[in-house]
């Protein structure tokens, strides 16, 4: 039986949306709408939205701010106090964290494994005890990785295009029952109308994506990209640098099939790992 017990980070989104829905914006008289707030606060919109749905914990002095505005005396303070606190990961990811949460298009190439953000557990939890990083608290990893899924909802308006190489689909990982439920998945996730998966066939040979994983976001407006490796990560935030990562993911999803005949090579795959 699924739990519907309302967690601390569901509780403090429902209270956010619901102190906003009761407040007058004083510019329009009206009720404050997200956009409102985001002024408010000196946030994006799509962050206050990503904030009420629990996809984000606001940080310690935006929540400082909310009870400035809902004049709730330091109750938001106290109720995030503790999810802010357990929410600390590497600098990096953080702020890789608050911009995909907070985007409105995010492309995505991994030329080794299933993209992060369509990973079932399983195959999470064997990329990341393979990884040849020292885990303390593997279970948590996994969820956190699960938790960011969330963003990929169609009522979030964010639109995922994954640009994956024909390789991942028959490297074991974890082995046949996590690769099957894995594609199994991929499957599942291409008839949300905000994924689309693109697969680069094996029949291309050298590509530009071969050089690593990296995702792009758009956010506000702003292009963001993500790079990865075996040590860490690095967010790149300048105008130059995006530009470069996007030229690479255009010219491999270049290479890649329709989502059509995408489609029909993961079917294909998963009746490999029956």
């Amino acid at each position: 039986m699924a739990n519907n017990r309302m967690t601390p980070r569901t509780f403090l989104a429902r209270q956010i949306r619901r102190l906003r829905e009761s407040t007058f914006d004083p510019e329009t008289g009206r009720v404050m709408t997200p956009a409102g707030l985001a002024k408010s606060v000196i946030r994006s919109e799509s962050l206050v939205k990503a904030w009420e749905s629990g996809r984000r914990v606001p940080q310690v002095d935006d929540l400082r701010r909310l009870d400035e505005i809902f004049d709730t005396k330091e109750l938001l303070s106290e109720i995030g106090k503790d999810l802010v606190k357990n929410e600390r990961v590497p600098e990096y990811m953080d702020r890789w964290r608050e911009i995909e949460a907070g985007s409105t298009l995010i492309r995505s190439h991994h030329p080794l494994l299933v993209p992060g953000l369509l990973q079932t557990p399983d195959y999470a939890r064997a990329v990341i005890e393979s990884s040849g990083r020292r885990i303390s608290n593997i279970d948590k990893q996994v969820q956190r990785r699960m938790d960011r899924q969330e963003i990929l909802a169609p009522e979030n308006d964010i639109m995922f295009v994954a640009v994956m190489d024909e390789g991942a689909l028959y490297r074991s990982i974890g082995g046949p029952r996590t690769m099957h439920d894995q594609l199994f998945k991929l499957l599942e996730m291409a008839k949300q109308p905000n994924v689309r998966i693109n697969i680069v066939p094996v029949s291309v040979g050298e590509y530009a994506g071969l050089a690593g994983n990296f995702h792009i976001a758009t956010m506000d407006g702003r292009g963001f990209a993500w790079v990865d490796d075996a040590f860490g990560g690095d967010v790149l935030e300048h105008c130059e640098d995006v530009a470069v990562m996007e030229h690479v993911w255009e010219a491999s999803r270049d290479e890649a099939l329709s989502v059509e005949q995408s489609v029909e090579l993961i079917a294909k795959a998963v009746e490999r790992w029956k």
